[in-house]
């Protein structure tokens, strides 16, 4: 009774913060869920006392008492510890302080000390009354522990499927971002670096694209905060910016030495307790704690330089004259005067140097344990005047108060400038600086005699609508500044045996500003008398969690894990943005804002909510059989009102038949799990107040009084009460295995994704004022098999360890909106206008963002032809784009799909070499049959004058040399999206080789270091593709959207890099 008595006291206070937190604002339907929700918290109490009581009573029997403590190698007490007689079903646990007692029926009875993460012991008694333990780490195979999502399990209890990467890996390859570590190091995870510009935006895709309009980002969870993927912010000023491939990357701030391990869940037995923000997958990443012992220093330092791995042949500055000439007769009365001109992409690209500094300080004692760490980076661009820096700081604090309490913080500081190179004018065609290069008439200098950057439009007023593309770099202001803070405390309790109570509290707080300016050295700067600008995003989140972890062992075969969460997010974000134009001079950039004419001013301000329930219950039976049930209940404040809340629950089971009787004594097989899952996950991360009835201002609403132009404030959309989160469900099948005591290991998973409810915008009539209504329509599958092997072919004093992974995936739109069939997506293209418009698709039961255009012929070659082809406007030297409904007229009926940018599959290799004090690494990464649809070469073999184009044009279409590749000089001339600039951008890529020699203790004289490494590293060396551009894996629209993936249109090329680098260890 006393002991009842006391439990329900503790779990009372407990809980009393559980429901203080629970009571928000907007949730008038919490209170049909508050009975239920109580239920669960007395459910877990009964549960915890009358296994616990059993616990005890295992205690209570005649025979010899015996107790100890347990404690691992560094001394540190460990709590939870499972004491079990060998033979017997009498069990208990350590508590709190690592002590235990049971009574053992003899003398000669063996006492077997498990847990998790340790190597499992068995001591025989001998007639002693006191057996101190010490357990020794287990991380190797099967047996390593991995994050789940609040708690941690052996590799071998999994129940679903995980990917890991550890730190070891990352720190043979020297990365920028932590996203760039997961790219082919996990099977079923696609990493896109849209961008090779310093600290650029990636992509990366977990068993493919799920979504639509909604974000495919996974959900990133760092040190068991969640973080958006997402590339954030601010925007406003002036046109000059980023393409969405060259957006800032959200998690570029977050510095890749802090981290210890990256799991990634993939299968709903994973996701689900992440509810609706699971469908894309989740990244769980954990940083470095300290570990007791002597106060450790670690130092890092690289240094390298970068280079663009190609450049495009371009006609030189006289065949450029030549071509001028036949659109304008004599513009260059002696093209060969101009010889080779200039180069301007010589002109723009550098050999740029990267540096990084790394300082920890790690350590502790059985009370406080400590690392602290800070970080330095700095890249400079492979494009003038582009560069990242970074600059952190990171605290990760444990200290123990008692045997009861423990808390810790982790927390990060960081504050990033990037110098973005301009991707985009309004006014120049869509022409970033790459472009401008490609595009600027090779027969105009850089400087003009005055020493200033040549306007084109000076040189010949034949080119006003491209940039002299050096004074784009150097003279355009394009600068994001990035402050952020990251972290959160929290306090464990050990309530009773077995029973842990987690309370945290975190926040992120992030703040970017954008300042810009355009000066009258470019031609828009030049049209507007100079235009400048400032952005300004700030967003804080907040978290709150309540924890309950419940283990215990009883009947010495049944092993049982309770996890339960209350959990409280929300953020309020604000922008602010103002353009202004027409300044006196250029000096003062944007410093001075007040001294032009306002052209834009805009402010917004957010806020969304979510409320979470999750519990989840792992069972094990003799290790053997492994059941998992998770369920999380989410509320949001995105969705309507008659879809508040949702419910993702999951199913897992596992049997393990290397502990079966015909297995357990196999010389062969050490490791065999078949794994099995079911649940539902979904996707809340779409724009806010789409249920709503929103007011506000368009251009539309503006009217005219009293010759006054007055500003009109109108409804923005039809409000959808019904609107949900898209929701996933995923079945999944695998197996696990271990060969010659898990010297060889294989993962293999099945899986079949099946997304619906897509938030989709469907069309409707004018009348009611609105031009489309967003709701709950499509449906998207995605299937695939993934395969992991690692293996440790050598493990003498020569070792090499390898791992393999690929992954296929095959994904199809299932259904659009019950209307239509399929759905053309607005423009994707930019440059060339209306070339490319509308070039992908969503079609039922085609690949997701399939291209879209026309079947490339040829060239038309004689009248005749053209006359049998019946095609009316076509002359002799244009293209022949197949004609499908035989009308004579080139029309949108003509167009089908014509590619497809999801790869057939991807895949990665790893391989580790080690003798004596030398280390080798070489990291092979690569895509196989996904297409790229070549804007860049689209517009470089338009032949249209003007603009610069592909030195093989040289041998374009005329009537005396007739060519069946490249149609003839035509002013103005328009090509089309087709099968001519659908290219293969499957890639086999050498993504780093690193060589490294490490000196041991014994070879210092003196005690002032314990170990140093130094090595040579070379990133990007070689890439074998067909693919004509720059990069296959650069992506112009970069993670924005999944139906125009795929795309270059000169988006910012990829880098190789040589780095030496030296680490040392105090």
């Amino acid at each position: 009774m006393n002991f009842k008595k006391q439990c329900f006291l503790k779990c009372g206070w407990l809980l009393y913060p559980l429901e203080t937190f629970s009571k928000s604002e907007f949730y008038k339907k919490r209170l049909h869920l508050k009975l239920t929700i109580n239920s669960v918290w007395l459910l877990m109490a009964l549960i915890t006392i009358s296994l616990d009581a059993s616990a005890q009573d295992v205690n209570g029997s005649s025979g010899i008492s015996v107790k100890g403590v347990v404690k691992d190698e560094r001394g540190q007490t460990l709590s939870s510890v499972s004491v079990s007689i060998k033979g017997a079903s009498k069990a208990t646990l350590t508590s709190s302080n690592g002590s235990y007692a049971i009574v053992v029926p003899s003398e000669n009875s063996i006492l077997v000390f498990s847990n998790l993460g340790f190597i499992k012991q068995e001591i025989r008694i001998n007639n002693k009354e006191v057996v101190n333990v010490i357990l020794k780490e287990e991380n190797f195979g099967l047996n390593e522990v991995v994050v789940v999502g609040y708690n941690a399990v052996r590799k071998s209890d999994l129940t679903g499927s995980v990917s890991t990467v550890k730190a070891s890996d990352l720190k043979k390859t020297p990365i920028a971002s932590l996203d760039q570590g997961l790219q082919g190091r996990a099977a079923g995870v696609q990493v896109t670096q849209n961008s090779g510009a310093p600290g650029g935006a990636i992509s990366v895709r977990v068993r493919g694209g799920n979504s639509i309009s909604s974000s495919n980002e996974p959900l990133y969870v760092i040190d068991g905060f969640p973080v958006s993927g997402s590339s954030s912010a601010a925007t406003g000023g002036t046109g000059v910016g980023a393409s969405a491939g060259n957006q800032p990357n959200a998690l570029a701030g977050i510095n890749p030495n802090d981290i210890e391990s990256i799991e990634i869940l993939k299968d709903a037995a994973g996701t689900a307790i992440y509810g609706s923000r699971g469908a894309n997958g989740v990244v769980l990443i954990t940083t470095k704690k300290g570990k007791a012992g002597a106060t450790k220093v670690d130092y890092e330092l690289y240094v390298g330089a970068q280079k663009v791995n190609k450049t495009l042949d371009l006609l030189s500055a006289t065949e450029f004259a030549k071509l001028e000439n036949i659109f304008t007769p004599n513009l260059y009365a002696d093209p060969n005067l101009f010889l080779e001109g200039t180069d301007w992409q010589k002109e723009i690209f550098r050999t740029a140097p990267i540096q990084n500094h790394q300082l920890s300080v790690s350590g502790g004692n059985e009370k406080t344990l400590f690392n602290i760490s800070a970080n330095y980076f700095n890249q400079q661009g492979i494009i003038i005047a582009s560069g990242y820096k970074r600059g952190s700081l990171r605290f990760n604090i444990d200290h123990k108060i008692n045997s009861k309490v423990k808390f810790g913080t982790n927390l990060t500081l960081s504050r990033s400038v990037n110098n973005v190179s301009p991707s985009s004018d309004p006014n120049d065609n869509g022409a970033g600086i790459l472009a401008s290069a490609l595009w600027a008439p090779p027969t105009i200098p850089v400087y003009a005699p005055n020493g200033k950057f040549y306007l084109f439009q000076d040189y010949l007023a034949k080119y006003p609508f491209t940039n002299n593309p050096v004074a784009l770099a150097n003279d355009v202001l394009n600068q994001n500044t990035t402050n952020r803070i990251l972290g959160n405390v929290y306090a464990d309790v050990n309530v009773l045996k077995g029973l842990t109570y987690r309370f945290s509290l975190g926040g992120d707080f992030f703040m970017d500003k954008r300042d810009s300016y355009v000066p009258r050295s470019v031609q828009s700067g030049l049209a507007l008398g100079g235009s400048g600008g400032f952005g300004a995003l700030e967003s804080s989140t907040y978290l709150h969690e309540s924890i309950l972890n419940y283990s215990t062992t009883f009947n010495k075969d049944h092993k049982l894990d309770v996890t339960a969460v209350y959990s409280t997010q929300s953020q309020i974000a604000t922008t602010a943005s103002t353009s202004v134009q027409g300044f006196p001079s250029d000096v003062l950039q944007n410093n001075n804002l007040g001294l032009g004419t306002p052209s834009a001013v805009g402010t917004s301000k957010n806020k969304w909510i979510l409320d979470s329930y999750t519990a989840r219950v792992n069972y094990n039976y003799q290790s053997k059989y492994l059941l998992s049930l998770t369920s999380r209940i989410d509320g949001s404040t995105k969705f309507g009102t008659n879809n508040k809340y949702g419910f993702f629950p999951a199913v897992a089971f596992a049997w393990k038949l290397s502990e079966e009787q015909f297995l357990v004594n196999s010389k062969t097989i050490s490791e065999l799990k078949i794994r099995t899952s079911y649940g539902i996950t979904g996707n809340a991360d779409i724009p806010l107040y789409q249920s709503l009835f929103r007011l506000g201002t368009s251009n539309n609403f503006n009217y005219n009084f009293n010759n006054v132009r007055n500003v009109g404030i109108g409804t923005l959309s039809i409000p959808n009460q019904n609107l949900k989160w898209e929701k996933t469900t995923t079945y999944n099948l695998g197996i696990d295995a271990g060969f010659l005591n898990n010297r060889i290991s294989i993962t293999a998973d099945a899986y079949l994704k099946s997304t619906s409810d897509l938030l989709i915008s469907r069309a409707v009539a004018l009348s009611s004022g609105f031009g489309s209504y967003f709701g709950n329509f499509g449906a998207v599958e995605n299937k695939g098999i993934e395969l992991g092997i690692s293996g440790t072919p050598l493990n003498g004093e020569f070792k090499w360890d390898i791992n393999a992974n690929i992954s296929f995936n095959r994904n199809k739109l299932t259904r659009v909106d019950g209307l239509r069939t399929e759905i053309i997506p607005a423009s994707n293209g930019g440059g060339n206008v209306g070339a490319f418009l509308n070039s992908s698709i969503l079609r039922v039961g085609a690949p997701v963002g399939s291209f879209y255009g026309y079947i490339f012929d040829g060239i038309w070659q004689t009248p005749a032809e053209i006359a049998a082809g019946h095609m009316k406007t076509s002359q002799p030297g244009s293209a022949n784009y197949r004609d499908f409904n035989k009308d004579g007229v080139l029309s949108d009926a003509d167009r089908t799909i014509i590619g497809n940018p999801n790869p057939d599959f991807i895949y990665g290799i790893t391989n580790n070499l080690s003798y004596k004090d030398f280390d080798l690494s070489a990291f092979i990464q690569g895509s196989k049959g996904n297409d790229i649809f070549n804007v860049s070469r689209l517009n470089l073999e338009s032949s249209s004058g003007g603009k610069n184009q592909l030195a093989a044009t040289a041998n374009r279409w005329t009537t005396a040399t007739p060519s069946n590749l490249y149609v003839k000089a035509v002013s103005a001339q328009r090509l089309l999206p087709s099968t001519a600039y659908i290219e293969d951008g499957s890639y086999v890529r050498l993504k780093n080789i690193t060589l490294g020699y490490s000196l041991s203790a014994s070879a210092f004289k003196t005690k002032w270091a314990s170990k140093l490494r130094i090595y040579a590293s070379a990133n990007n060396l070689f890439t074998i593709t067909n693919y004509q551009g720059f990069d296959p894996e650069v992506n112009t629209t970069g993670q924005s959207d999944v139906t125009n993936f795929g795309i270059d249109n000169n988006g910012y090329p990829i880098a190789k890099s040589f780095i030496l680098g030296l680490q040392v260890g105090f």
